[in-house]
């Protein structure tokens, strides 16, 4: 009798791809999912806020159905097409969850229509610059027990909460929750009564929650069997800079599907962050190089990354990865689009090998991307949308080059991800300040599944094979008592085998065979229902527990390949696959290949190479990863004659020497040899059969020889080293040699590397009348005895036995020398010019081989020659100086010159030499002058040795008179030659520069008027470098070292001011100051004639040579005006005296100074 029942609906799928051992039926795909619309923060400013939107993308591998439900609002049936994501819109009304409510059902609930496939489904938020993305789970993936993945909040956007959350949602009735704070041990009860209902928590204030552990009551009713969903991520959040902030939103994944190695791929040209959290105490964690230890609850977040990593760990950890807000995220050292986002990571133990997935442009969207995360040795199997990426475009994870990598950009809506082993792939996008990021697929961990083992192939799978027997065997986490089989309703079948233990310690699995054979001969579903017998108190369990599982039956695919039945041996051959799966959208996907030789594949389209000749049958067969393969196909090939090609040649041999190479390949069943292709390994190649080879260059070098047979078959490459050593560098020096002499040539030779060693030569003189013309000694010796021309030879054997001659030609000159030379301008040699000498030297046969001159002979015998030369000529000139004269006296000196034909073959010729004492000329530096300096007589050039003659200066400035003119030569450096003649026709010239340096340039009016008793400062300018002033006399004046002094207005005076440059040149200029006093007019004066006062006058009215006089009568009539008082009013009008009176003058001084008025009286 049952004590209590439990059904378990686990279903298995034709849409995941499993491996034998480890398959498992749970994956992101099912029936009945769960979705959330989170509180998000709105964007916009001053209440004018913009709010975002939720779509659900559901995708297929084949036709299906579903219906979308939430909050009293249903789409009615939707048609899900093969390989489409089908969005559906929830209205943000029936679906949001405001700020203010926690307690609420408005859970999107997604389900297939009864009979159709399974589907997988995305939600995504978007619009209003708000954006983010989550992979959906199926209700059969869901678990117990949760961990918030969160992230730190910072500052505030004044349009929201600004806070963490975790949303919870019920799937089953009645269900009790208890979410435990982190870092304390507050505990929050939730009870949640109807399925869809969902409670948001948030924390009081900016908390970070990341480590926030929930789980079903343990104490509440169905506890073992109530499961629920988990949301968490942030209402918005900055990442690394706080320009802007995007909302963080996820579906947690259950402890169970947590895995202990994540790879984590960079989001392109973009930082990121990690977070990691334990289940357990002590769990060890290696990331980047450091080991972490952990313990439940706790988690780390790391730096900013750019590199693709791995995490490890030896207990199960939870992985998110985050992008960055997007002023600071770009990793290319350029501003890109893109904000924070959060994507949960899935371990690499739960991959996919298949997956549809949506990357959608809403809203703003315009780059999208997938990060795939794959086994190296599996990468070129992956496709998109069918197609293969380029091989250039994977990248190996730089510390476990066995897993590689791929960022690809998207275009599509909808991409089918296909790869013969599993993957982990995410999918994000980024726009102007939005972003999302998803997981596309996973497997998920199951403790307890269903399997059909394949008796034909041995190979787990989910499902059946039309034709061929099966066995079931169930996978628990729990040793039963008794397990009973009902097979589509039929009997109960009682078998309880002895469970197979696997698994780790603390997550042990006992695998149950019901070792009973079944064939299905129908493509159609079916149902087995197991029930467990448990000991009570057993994972929460006790007594019956019934499992139900639905499976289908997969037809046996079809076979088919293309081969050349006929092929070379030793050539690659292509096998070409053709098969059927007979499974829609599905296509085969495991092959087996026998080749008939020992040699197999697992291959779909593999090249061989078949290394004998004869008869081959071809075995083949083709299915799917999850277990159905065809029956084995045949065909027989017949491989062509075998050709073993072959060669002879010596093992070592010389640069550029000729070498011979002998064929000697053979054919099976005497078929003929046809044609041959040499490679010599030094870019050298020949068709003939027994080829003769120079090597040019040193080395070993791997001699390759293929050839085609009559069948036109083409042996492998069959390969020889030869050494080619270098050859030894001949070398030796020539004698000078006469017929007197004996020849001795000088032996250079060295081997390649520099050194002498193991060499051996042969000498030839090339003078086969004489007894000696051969020797092998290391220096050549050999007595000409007739002058005339020799072809001398050396060859040089190195210890490799390679040789080299070198040939130079050698003359043996003659034994008459008659020598002789010129010396040019003999009879007028001066001390300071050097003595041109040319030899004119002959010999009777040959040549002069070598010139000696002692230029001072008969005071100097036995001195070394002052000349040598070995290689002479009668072109060529030779030069030599004097030591200089110390007295102004001739000098003889006796010149003698040697010139030899050979060693003992040699005369000399004599000639006595007068030479004149040269002027001797200093020429001393001539000190900087400036332009005003006038003519300056040099001193500095004169001539010390006492010759008698005279000196000349010439040069820019420089007169007739030999004096030099600075205001001629101008400004600037010049240069000054000074030149003696001696009475005895020797010259000595020498050079000195001189310095011509400007004159400050002054501009200073050269009068100045002052009121008396006022000051005026000095208007002056003066232009030039470093200037000093110095005013004379220094009396009025405040300073008399400035170029603008005030002077004081108390008299008369005349000053001059010298302005002086720092290259001491000056200049002076004078300015005459001038007191302007008050005009004093007389009131009265007496125009009759008598010599007194006749005309009227102004006292100081010359200090003002512009002032105007005016007078007028009494009825305002001018009678007299003046500019300047140069005239005095002499009391006449129009030539005739004006009557006595009073009259009325008006003075203007015009600098700045009143009129001066008042009245005239004229007295006669």
């Amino acid at each position: 009798m049952k004590r209590w029942g439990i059904i378990v609906f686990l279903y298995a799928s034709i849409f995941c791809f499993f491996s034998n051992a480890s398959a498992q039926n749970v994956t992101n795909e099912g029936t009945d999912f769960w979705a959330v619309f989170p509180t998000h923060d709105p964007s916009g400013r001053n209440n004018d806020f913009l709010y975002a939107n939720i779509k659900v993308y559901v995708t297929s591998k084949s036709d299906s159905r579903v219906t979308v439900t939430c909050n009293g609002w249903t789409s009615g049936l939707i048609d899900v097409r093969a390989n489409e994501a089908v969005p559906v819109f929830v209205p943000r009304e029936n679906a949001y969850i405001n700020p203010d409510e926690r307690y609420v059902n408005k859970a999107i609930h997604v389900v297939v229509e009864p009979g159709f496939p399974k589907v997988a489904v995305y939600a995504h938020i978007f619009a209003g610059a708000r954006s983010a993305a989550s992979l959906i789970l199926p209700n059969e993936s869901l678990g117990q027990q949760y961990y918030s993945m969160n992230y730190a909040q910072t500052g505030n956007n004044g349009n929201g909460v600004n806070k963490n959350y975790l949303v919870l949602v019920a799937t089953e009735a009645d269900t009790r929750l208890i979410i435990h704070k982190s870092n304390t041990s507050e505990t929050v009860v939730v009870n949640l009564t109807t399925p869809g209902d969902i409670y948001e928590y948030m924390p009081e204030g900016q908390d970070d929650i990341t480590g926030t552990y929930v789980e079903i009551d343990p104490l509440s009713d169905g506890a073992c069997t109530k499961r629920f969903a988990a949301f968490s991520g942030s209402t918005s959040v900055t990442i690394g800079c706080d320009s802007s902030r995007d909302p963080l939103y996820q579906q947690l994944y259950p402890t169970t599907s947590w895995g202990r190695t994540y790879g984590i791929v960079p989001f392109i040209n973009r930082k990121y962050v990690v977070r990691i959290i334990a289940q357990d105490d002590n769990t060890a964690v290696r990331f980047n190089g450091s080991t972490l230890i952990l313990n439940k609850g706790q988690f780390y977040s790391s730096e900013e990354l750019s590199e693709p990593t791995f995490v490890t760990a030896d207990k199960k950890v939870s992985v998110a990865q985050y992008s960055l807000t997007q002023d600071c995220s770009s990793s290319v050292n350029s501003v890109i689009p893109g904000d924070p986002e959060m994507v949960l990571l899935n371990p690499i133990e739960f991959n996919i090998k298949s997956v549809i997935l949506f990357s959608s442009t809403d809203q703003s969207i315009t780059e999208r991307y997938i990060n795939v995360f794959i086994k190296t040795s599996a990468r070129l199997t992956f496709k998109i949308n069918g197609v293969a990426p380029s091989p250039s475009s994977w990248r190996a994870m730089p510390t476990d080059a066995s897993y590689s990598y791929i960022q690809i950009p998207i275009v599509e809506i909808n991409s089918i991800l296909t790869a013969n082993d599993g993957f982990n792939a995410i999918a994000y996008g980024f726009g102007s300040y939005e972003s999302y990021s998803y997981s596309a697929g996973t497997n998920l961990a199951a403790n307890n599944y269903l399997l059909i083992k394949n008796t034909q192939t041995n190979v787990d799978a989910p499902n059946a094979c039309k034709g061929q027997e099966s066995n079931f065997k169930i996978v628990l986490a729990y040793k039963a008592q008794k397990i009973t089989w009902q097979l589509d309703g039929g009997a109960v079948v009682t078998y309880t085998p002895t469970p197979i233990e696997g698994g780790t310690a603390g997550n042990l699995t006992y695998t149950y065979i019901y070792n009973t054979p079944y064939t299905f001969n129908q493509l159609e579903l079916h149902n087995m229902v197991v029930t467990a017998t448990m000991p009570n108190n057993v994972n929460c369990l006790g007594g019956d527990v019934e499992y139900q599982f639905t499976f289908e039956v997969y037809p046996i695919p079809n076979p088919e390949f293309a081969v050349d039945i006929n092929p070379c041996p030793d050539t690659e051959i292509q096998f070409t696959e053709s098969s059927n799966s007979n499974v829609p959208d599905k296509p085969v996907n495991k092959w087996f290949w026998d080749f008939g030789d020992g040699e197999t594949s697992i291959e779909q389209n593999p090249k061989h190479i078949f290394t004998t000749s004869g008869i081959k049958t071809i075995k083949f067969s083709a299915g799917l990863d999850d277990g159905c393969m065809s029956d084995i196909i045949e065909k027989v090939i017949t491989v062509k004659a075998k050709i073993s090609p072959g060669f002879r040649l010596s093992a070592t041999g010389c640069v550029d020497k000729d070498i011979a190479f002998r064929d000697e390949s053979t054919v099976e069943s005497n078929v003929a040899v046809t044609s041959w292709l040499w490679d010599f390994g030094d870019g050298n190649t020949s068709t003939d059969k027994n080829p003769v080879h120079k090597f040019s260059q040193n080395g070993t070098f791997t001699v390759v020889l293929k050839v085609k047979s009559a069948d036109g078959c083409e042996s492998i490459p069959f390969p020889q080293t030869i050494v080619i050593n270098k050859l030894p560098v001949p070398d030796f020096e020539l004698p000078e040699a006469c017929i007197e002499d004996m020849a001795v040539f000088t032996n250079k030779s060295k081997n390649a590397d520099g050194s002498e060693n193991g060499l051996t030569y042969s000498w030839n003189f090339g003078d086969p009348g004489s007894a000696n013309n051969t020797s092998t000694t290391a220096n050549g010796i050999h007595k000409f005895n007739t002058p005339g021309d020799y072809q001398v030879s050396l060859t040089a054997t190195n210890a490799s036995g390679c040789s080299f001659t070198k040939i130079i030609s050698f003359t043996v000159n003659g034994s008459t020398v008659t020598p002789s030379f010129t010396i040019a301008n003999q009879n007028n040699l001066c001390s300071n010019n050097e003595l041109v000498l040319q030899s004119t030297s002959s010999v009777n046969s040959g040549r002069i081989t070598r010139i000696l001159f002692y230029m001072d002979f008969g005071n100097q015998p036995n001195a070394q020659p002052d000349i040598s030369d070995v290689n002479p000529n009668n072109t060529k000139v030779y030069t030599y100086k004097y030591p200089a004269f110390t007295a102004a006296l001739n000098k003889t000196f006796v010149v003698k010159m040697v010139a030899y034909s050979g060693t003992e073959c040699f005369s000399e010729s004599i000639k006595t030499i007068t030479v004149k004492p040269s002027p001797n000329v200093v020429f001393s530096a001539v000190p900087p002058m400036c332009l005003n300096s006038g003519i300056v007589d040099i001193t500095q050039a004169r001539e010390t040795l006492g010759v008698n003659g005279t000196g000349v200066l010439t040069g820019p400035g420089v007169g007739s008179d030999g004096k030099f003119n600075p205001l001629v030569a101008g400004l600037g450096v010049h240069t000054l030659t000074y030149t003696f003649s001696g009475q005895n026709l020797c010259s000595e010239s020498k050079t000195q520069i001189v310095t011509v340096n400007p004159v400050p340039s002054v501009v200073l009016s050269s009068e100045i008027f002052i009121l008396i008793g006022g000051e005026k400062q000095v208007d002056a300018i003066a232009t030039g470098t470093g200037l000093t002033y110095k005013w004379s006399p220094s009396i009025g004046l405040s300073r008399d070292d400035i170029l603008n002094p005030i002077i004081q207005g108390d008299d008369d005076r005349e000053y001059t001011l010298t302005v002086t440059s720092s290259q001491g040149c000056s200049t002076s200029q004078k300015v005459k100051v001038n007191i302007l006093r008050a005009v004093e007019p007389n009131s009265a004066f007496s125009p009759n004639g008598d010599g007194i006062n006749d005309t009227w006058s102004i006292k100081y009215i010359d200090s003002y040579p512009n002032v105007s006089v005016e007078i007028f009568n009494r009825y305002g009539q001018r009678i007299f005006y003046s500019e300047g008082y140069r005239t005095p009013f002499d009391g006449n009008f129009n030539n005739e005296a004006l009557p006595v009176g009073t009259y009325y003058y008006i003075i203007n001084p015009k600098i700045g100074r009143k009129n001066v008025t008042g009245a005239l009286t004229i007295v006669r």
